[in-house]
């Protein structure tokens, strides 16, 4: 496995970084001997399969596999696919859209044993996200970030509402807390509340777009509504279950 990556960084909630990790941890736990890989590394051996993440860094490790998996997880250049590995892969149909690709999907894989719901009493109103630009969320809001996944697990499954984006708020709704997709980064069209449709929300990556620039009472109206909907558990564990994801790849 190989991609522009720092598992011991400052960003654990960083979406690339915690799908490697991720998925290195099931494919051990089905058997198989994983190595992980920056761009500047050289292995010492070579291995069946490569599994790619910006390769416009990564190109070079490329000739350690003897078949090799390109997922593109997003819109920005560094994670333009490339036409040199044997297969590639989309994180959703909006970043497939995106590329003009004609390509299978494979999700975000979430651990659903590491991350998940205890039925703490829900408190909290928490954004999670390692971003800081400012954004349009209660005063009150509780900002996890640069938290470990156990310290950020724990503020998720005793959270009454999560705001975040990408891989984070999968991470929030497997964890049984209500959670509002809401991005604000400039290539997703600054600050924006994802629809509640949860189709629409995986296709676009969990990201925001096509949501629109909320007002306060705007916000205050999706957070309560996220509220009595509650728990959307099943809908990550019907989607992005790691074991399947992991499945899939292996079968690609």
């Amino acid at each position: 496995m190989s991609a522009k990556y720092t598992p011991k960084g400052k960003r654990p909630i960083g979406g690339v970084q915690s799908w490697i990790s991720t998925l290195a941890k099931k494919f051990e736990e089905m058997g198989h001997q994983v190595g992980i890989y920056e761009p500047a590394d050289t292995p010492n051996e070579q291995y069946d399969l490569g599994i790619f993440a910006n390769l416009k860094y990564t190109k070079r490790l490329l000739q350690y596999a003897h078949r090799s998996v390109l997922v593109s997880h997003g819109i920005i250049e560094d994670e333009k696919p490339q036409d040199c590995t044997d297969v590639v892969m989309c994180v959703s149909e909006g970043v497939r859209s995106h590329w003009g690709l004609f390509c299978d999907i494979v999700r975000q894989p979430i651990d659903l044993k590491f991350w998940s719901d205890t039925g703490n009493l829900r408190e909290p109103v928490v954004r999670y996200s390692y971003r800081t630009a400012p954004i349009k969320v209660p005063a009150d809001c509780l900002h996890v970030k640069d938290k470990t996944h156990e310290q950020a697990r724990d503020i998720l499954r005793s959270a009454k509402c999560v705001y975040a984006t990408g891989r984070a708020a999968l991470e929030s709704m497997a964890c049984g807390a209500p959670t509002i997709i809401y991005d604000h980064r400039q290539a997703y069209q600054s600050a924006l509340l994802g629809p509640p449709d949860l189709l629409t929300n995986m296709q676009n990556s969990y990201s925001g777009r096509g949501g629109f620039i909320p007002t306060h009472a705007e916000v205050e109206q999706r957070t309560q509504q996220a509220i009595e909907e509650g728990s959307q558990r099943s809908w990550v564990e019907q989607h992005h279950d790691s074991l399947k994801i992991a499945q899939q790849i292996l079968n690609a």
